[in-house]
């Protein structure tokens, strides 16, 4: 296929280029004008507010001392004395109202807090009324001052007052002002339409506003940010803030600052809305832009110009130039600008002469060649098509046995396990010592081959995408004790010994899955040991478990460690026979770990033997609960005299159940269904202590049935226990949400002994 180039005109990029550095100088200007601006805009929102505020915390401070002085001056009188009696006091507190209208109450206490002169704006005046006036006391506390002001207050829950307190005296004269005569002082300044000021107590309460109505009322604002940083700069010394950034209670974006009214821990807040303060920057960049738009047209049209007058000859030049290209090699270039351009066009013209003396014998060759290439292309596709056919062949058989291995694994393993249990059985009836021999020889055969065998058939499962993972909490220590269990007898015949260091460890994974990697690699170990003995044990890793297989055997060496991972392969196992296997153990392992999501390594030293690990994720409940030897010796005692239902469809182990139960003191009913078991259960006129089912019931439904036709019979809550085999995640919730527990197989008989002691505890 040809390539497809992007085609770029040289007019083109001539106008872009200059377009583009105008454009770019004018962007620039207009951003730095634009920035000026706003930098010059911002300082002068700065300056003007803080004069400001500034301004309004002096007039409010100076007001205050003004409240101060005529307080001072009537509690400075020497009341008491010829002259200065009650009624003198009373007019007095007059006079002061009157000079000051913000004062709306006086009063005279003595020492003991008690009133002595009462006058109000709005109440009758009192005299020796005598009564106790408890809310002075914090004032009397509040320092050494000459005047000290109290918190602000809101008479009637609305109109925002203040107490102030001048000692007079061995008393006191105490004065209430309405703090709404400061709203007028904040509502006089106001840098612009939207401009507003505003005070705020040491509570964080606001005691005045330009608007009357807003004050009016407890309103708090001590949570609001700006409150919140002006404290802090007031802890920190500083006397004002500016934020740019900040909404105000209406949620406008607003320009605050904030100064301390001196004297006071009061704050006066200068608030103006931004898009007015903004205003002038918005002014500058309007201005700017037009220009840029106006600059930017000029340079369309003057650069579209300029650029044709410059890219003329070489366009004219690339004309000709595109004419020899589509075969016309008669033409000429000609070209007479004495410069670069005509030097170009004479090359030109000589590399055409040349091109016309090729082409004659260029085409003979290229003919030839095309033929070569078409037989040897024809030879390959021919070849290819019957590889392809081979290939599609061979994955089709190889299928084909996986899916017929994998299918027949049942059916298979029956056989053979029907063979095992007839050869025990004659062997115990033979009394002849030469027929005995015999017969544990055809066992031991038959034992081999149902191990190679079965090995066999699990890869081929596996390989066919069988087997799946269902992850569940497992009790690794109490799987590898089991394991232990089964293989102590193969370790002991060849004089090795297996120990087990399981730990108390709980890990996510499958439990069958996990029994087979550690079953063959039990078998494994024991197989390439002579001597020594096996070691099985879990080590704690971060937040996984590490489970490790030591062997005394004769080590691997480096070249073969990964290659023991395959099927088949067999580094040459210590005798012959039956002793070597198929090479299958360690491919099973490896598959099953990949199934789990887990990695599986080796160590080895030649000589000293080996170890491998998988390492396990830990689960939440990460220690398992530990048995003792005690407490199992005491679960049949903890069962004896418990009745319980067992319900299974396999005669095996529905005796096998019902027989560790008796043996446990238990009452039992056995039955294959659950219409045996209700037709056994008419004779009991005791309510079952507990159902222990299978799942899985063959043509009597399931488990989940058996115990919703039990309870409904007996109109009871009855506990119930579901051991199965079955490992869908999904009959977990359905036997949570029928408030039965769930007990997957293999159990073994303690852990099926405990289980059934919780429920019953539970119960």
């Amino acid at each position: 296929m040809p390539h497809t180039r992007r085609y770029r005109p040289i007019t083109r990029r001539f106008a872009q280029w200059v377009i583009g550095l105008t454009l770019g100088l004018l962007l620039a200007h207009g951003a730095l004008e634009s920035l000026f601006a706003y930098r010059e805009s911002l300082d002068h929102i700065k300056r003007l507010q803080a004069v400001q505020a500034e301004a309004a915390a002096l007039e409010i401070a100076s007001y205050v001392q003004q409240l101060h002085g005529g307080l001072q001056r009537v509690a400075g009188q020497p009341w008491g004395l010829a002259g200065f009696g009650p009624e003198q006091q009373r007019e007095e507190f007059h006079q002061l109202m009157r000079a000051h209208p913000a004062i709306t109450a006086l009063q005279a206490v003595d020492g003991g807090w008690r009133e002595r002169v009462f006058a109000s704006r709005w109440l009758p005046d009192r005299q020796d009324d005598a009564r106790q006036v408890e809310a002075i006391a914090p004032l009397a506390a509040a320092g050494s001052a000459a005047v000290r002001h109290g918190h602000t207050q809101f008479l009637d829950g609305e109109v925002p007052t203040l107490r102030m307190m001048a000692a007079s005296g061995p008393g006191a004269i105490v004065a209430t002002v309405d703090l709404r005569h400061i709203s007028e002082i904040v509502s006089r300044p106001q840098v612009s339409a939207g401009g507003l000021a505003y005070v705020v107590d040491a509570q964080g309460l606001l005691m005045a506003h330009p608007r009357a109505v807003r004050a009016m009322g407890r309103q708090d604002l001590s949570k609001t940010e700006v409150v919140r940083r002006a404290r802090s700069g007031q802890e920190r010394g500083a006397m004002a803030f500016h934020d740019l950034e900040t909404t105000n209670q209406a949620g406008q974006r607003v320009v605050v600052t904030a100064a301390k009214v001196p004297g006071t821990d009061w704050i006066v807040f200068m608030e103006q809305l931004r898009s007015e303060a903004f205003g002038p920057v918005r002014d500058a960049i309007t201005r700017t832009a037009l220009l840029m738009l106006f600059g930017g047209a000029l340079a369309l049209v003057l650069g579209g110009y300029f650029a044709r007058r410059l890219a003329a000859p070489i366009v004219a030049l690339r004309n000709a130039t595109a004419r020899m290209a589509a075969g016309d090699l008669a033409g000429r270039i000609s070209a007479k600008h004495h410069d670069e351009v005509e030097d170009l066009a004479l090359d030109f013209n000589r590399i055409v002469e040349q091109l016309r003396e090729s082409y004659a014998t260029l085409e003979a060759k290229v003919a030839d060649r095309t033929a070569e290439l078409s037989e040897a292309r024809d030879v390959l596709a021919a070849r290819a098509h019957e590889l392809t056919q081979l290939k599609d062949e061979a994955e089709r058989a190889n299928a084909a046995k996986t899916r017929f291995l994998a299918a027949a694994s049942h059916d298979l393993r029956q056989p053979m396990h029907s063979i095992s249990l007839l050869i025990g059985v004659l062997r115990s009836r033979l009394t002849d010592t030469a027929q005995t021999d015999i017969a544990d020889k055809v066992q031991s055969a038959v034992s081999t081959m149902e191990s190679l065998f079965g090995n066999l058939l699990d890869i081929s499962k596996l390989d066919a995408g069988a087997v799946h993972a269902h992850l569940e909490d497992v009790d690794l220590g109490w799987l590898l004790e089991r394991a232990a269990q089964t293989w102590l007898p193969q370790a002991q015949e060849k004089g090795l010994s297996l120990r087990v260091r399981p730990g108390r460890w709980m890990v996510r994974g499958d439990a069958a899955l996990l029994e087979r990697i550690v079953g063959n690699l039990l078998a494994n170990a024991i197989r390439y040991t002579r001597s020594g003995g096996v070691l099985v044990g879990c080590r704690r890793r971060g937040e996984h478990c590490e489970l490790q297989v030591w062997d005394t055997g004769p080590g691997i060496a480096p070249e073969h460690r990964e290659a023991i991972f395959e099927e088949f392969f067999r580094i040459g196992a210590p005798g012959s026979g039956p002793e070597k296997g198929l090479g299958l153990g360690l491919s099973i392992v490896r598959r099953c770990a990949s199934l789990l999501g887990c990695a599986v390594s080796v160590q080895s030293r030649e000589g000293r033997g080996s170890v491998f690990k998988l390492v396990l994720p830990l689960a939440a409940s990460r220690l398992a609960a530990h048995i003792s030897n005690s407490k199992m010796d005491e679960l049949p005692q903890s069962l004896e005299g418990s009745f319980l239902v067992v319900v299974d469809d396999e005669t095996t182990n529905r005796e096998a159940v019902r027989d560790a139960l008796l043996a446990a003191g238990c009452h039992v009913v056995a039955a294959s269904g659950v219409n045996a078991a209700l037709a056994q259960l008419q004779s009991h006129l005791r309510t079952p202590d507990l159902i222990l089912t299978d799942f899985q019931l063959g043509n009597d439904g399931h488990g989940l049935d058996v115990i919703r036709r039990l309870r409904a019979h007996y109109d009871e809550p009855i506990p119930a226990l579901v051991v199965t085999a079955n490992t869908d995640t999904g009959l977990g919730r359905d036997a949570a949400a029928l408030g039965a527990r769930l007990l997957h197989k293999p159990a073994g008989l303690q852990r099926l002994l405990l289980t059934i002691k919780e429920c019953l505890e539970a119960a």
